[in-house]
């Protein structure tokens, strides 16, 4: 698998060399043409000034191109038109068709053929040759350069630009290699680190953190380890509270087995029955109070998933379903108490502000899932009907208010129990704690309902009363969709 993986550091490399190549490859393509095209005029521009001069030097020789010329004369204009390297012929012009050649350079090819004024082209010798005409009172001077040598000309100038761009891009990408081995070298340092730390080691990742296009990186991972060792952590914690607190009903119900196996394992009679029958119902109340713990903790753990996943933010309850998930709690709840206490006269008294019937309520909606709704309001309500010391209904109040320039949901469960101080509510969202280590209860609801509301961005409070307590559970109350 190693050999598949992809390099940053060969990617970079390529792309600079190909947007180099790319770069410099066009403005060299366009210099190259304008400097040919420059050269080959430069070169035209040689062969007129060559004849122009030459013009002017016969001109002085033999002023008058009808008299003969005195070979003398004729030795000297071959060695002066032949002094700047261009191939030359001059002739005299007397009719339509007579042209009497009168100087020529040594190489020149003979180029009387070539009649019209300007640039033209001749072979001669099997090479081609660039040709111009300059004809001047009566005598006509014809300058040439062969095509070949131009071209070598043109390709060593070539040649000489082309050589500095090659040597130029392997430096840069020799450099840019070398450049981007050591800008990588943090990445190196960071996946050292990684490597040699422990498994169960949650301290902050160090290397990385002096490079700014690493540190963000570092910065997410660092959050990410804390994250984890917080979970873990949690989970140690659940873990060792779950284990004692289910050691406790087991034990129980295991010594209450025994007792009603050693009484009916007795002599037969009244008061062996009484202890055997008392110790099976004290058995039958660990197995609930265990059944109650299990599904607590089993809710717990959906609940605390739910927070740290965030899927659960996502989903929401309209105005209809929130009345509803209210009055089924209340509901649910005051049934239950009855049925779990049979002496009990529970019951919870609902009221909703302001009436369902306002408008207000038709355009409302919370970040939170029905479902968790129903779970937060059912633990608060059983909580404060496990704890009502009176015939008096439970007081549950869904209602709508206006804090920190904001709507927000309102559930108010108040009760008419012993209380509890301002130390002890602190403590009442902790797991497991339960006011005076009370045999009932498993101490989860609480926190189960404080989970929900930090689910959708609420809040759980505690207010005291006389007598009592009110549990308030506030979620942020957003315009519906409909």
């Amino acid at each position: 698998m190693k050999g598949h993986l992809k390099s940053l550091r060969r990617r970079l490399v390529w792309g600079v060399t190909l947007t180099t190549c790319l770069m410099w490859g066009s403005v060299a393509a366009w210099q190259f043409t304008s400097m040919q095209r420059e050269m080959r005029s430069m070169l035209d521009e040689r062969l007129i000034a060559s004849a122009k001069m030459v013009a002017a030097i016969v001109e002085q020789i033999h002023p008058d191109p009808t008299l003969p010329i005195a070979p003398a004369k004729t030795e000297a204009m071959n060695s002066l038109i032949a002094r700047d390297g261009v191939e030359c012929e001059v002739s005299l012009v007397r009719s339509e068709v007579d042209v009497l050649p009168i100087a020529r350079t040594g190489n020149a090819p003979d180029l009387n053929a070539q009649v019209e004024s300007g640039f033209g082209s001749a072979t001669k010798g099997g090479k081609l040759w660039r040709t111009y005409v300059l004809e001047h009172n009566g005598m006509r001077v014809v300058t040439a350069d062969r095509m070949d040598v131009r071209e070598h000309l043109v390709a060593s100038m070539l040649r000489a630009l082309v050589l500095p761009f090659v040597l130029t891009l392997a430096g840069i990408v020799l450099m840019t290699w070398w450049i981007y081995t050591r800008s990588l070298r943090p990445l190196e340092s960071l996946r050292r680190e990684l490597s040699a730390r422990p498994p169960h080691d949650p301290s902050p990742v160090r290397s990385g953190q002096d490079v700014a296009e690493i540190s963000p990186l570092v910065q997410s991972l660092n959050a990410l380890l804390a994250r984890i060792n917080a979970s873990v952590e949690r989970e140690r914690r659940w873990t060792a509270n779950a284990a004692h607190e289910l050691r406790t009903p087991l034990t129980g119900i295991k010594t209450h087995v025994q007792v009603a196996q050693l009484a009916m394992n007795g002599e037969p009679g009244a008061p062996k029955t009484d202890i055997a029958i008392e110790a099976l119902h004290n058995a039958n109340t660990g197995v609930q109070h265990l059944q109650s713990t299990l599904e607590q903790l089993l809710q717990l753990a959906r609940v605390e998933s739910a927070v740290e996943s965030g899927g659960s933010a996502t989903m929401r309850s309209s105005a209809d379903d929130i009345v509803q998930a209210f009055q089924h709690a209340c509901e649910q709840s005051a049934a239950r108490a009855r049925t779990e206490r049979v002496d009990s006269q529970a019951s919870v008294e609902q009221r909703i502000e302001p009436d369902a019937a306002d408008p207000r309520w038709a355009r409302l909606s919370i970040p939170l899932a029905p479902a968790l709704l129903v779970s937060a309001i059912t633990n608060l309500t059983d909580n404060a009907l496990l704890h009502q010391h009176s015939n008096t209904a439970v007081q549950a109040t869904l209602a709508l208010v206006r804090h920190e320039q904001r709507d927000w949901l309102e559930v108010r469960i108040r009760d008419h129990g012993p209380g509890m101080a301002t130390d002890e509510i602190e403590l009442s969202t902790q797991r497991f704690w339960r006011k005076g280590n009370a045999a009932h209860g498993s101490g989860l609801g609480l926190t189960i309902v404080q989970h929900i509301a930090e689910i959708a961005g609420g809040e759980l409070l505690m207010r005291p009363e006389e007598p009592g307590l009110t549990a308030i559970l506030r979620l942020p109350s957003e315009p519906s969709a409909r």
